[in-house]
């Protein structure tokens, strides 16, 4: 069962992919040990955080952050705005960080003074 667990782990990388990934794109399985579910969970975090990364980026400045259609409806397909995972109630966002034994508020934080950063970028 594991051997199956790890396949479909390494299947769906490829589909994690991002067209506005960076060279060098981070994967949870280079830094997360243990079970292939933690691995998973660790993906999907990082997705997540790109998907917020991303869209705020766009949603800030549509003009200088240019998303293509295909994007954002990967982004929005569960209908939940990557902000509202991150910083609302009830959203499944604190059990994932409990899976991977990281604490929610710290990723909030880094994520706060990410938005921060744009803030300040985009004001004349």
């Amino acid at each position: 069962m594991a051997h199956l667990s790890q396949a479909r782990v390494r299947r769906s990388r490829p589909r994690l992919e991002r067209e506005a990934a960076a060279p060098g794109t981070v994967h949870a399985a280079q830094y997360l040990t243990g079970t292939p579910e933690s691995v998973l969970w660790g993906e999907v975090l990082l997705r997540a955080i790109d998907d917020f990364k991303v869209y705020t980026a766009h949603r800030s400045d549509p003009e200088a952050n240019p998303v293509s259609a295909k994007t954002l409806r990967s982004i929005l397909a569960d209908g939940c705005d990557p902000e509202y995972w991150f910083f609302g109630d009830n959203t499944g966002f604190d059990a994932v960080c409990m899976v991977l034994n990281v604490e929610p508020d710290v990723i909030r934080r880094h994520l706060r003074a990410w938005v921060d950063e744009i803030d300040d970028e985009l004001q004349y």
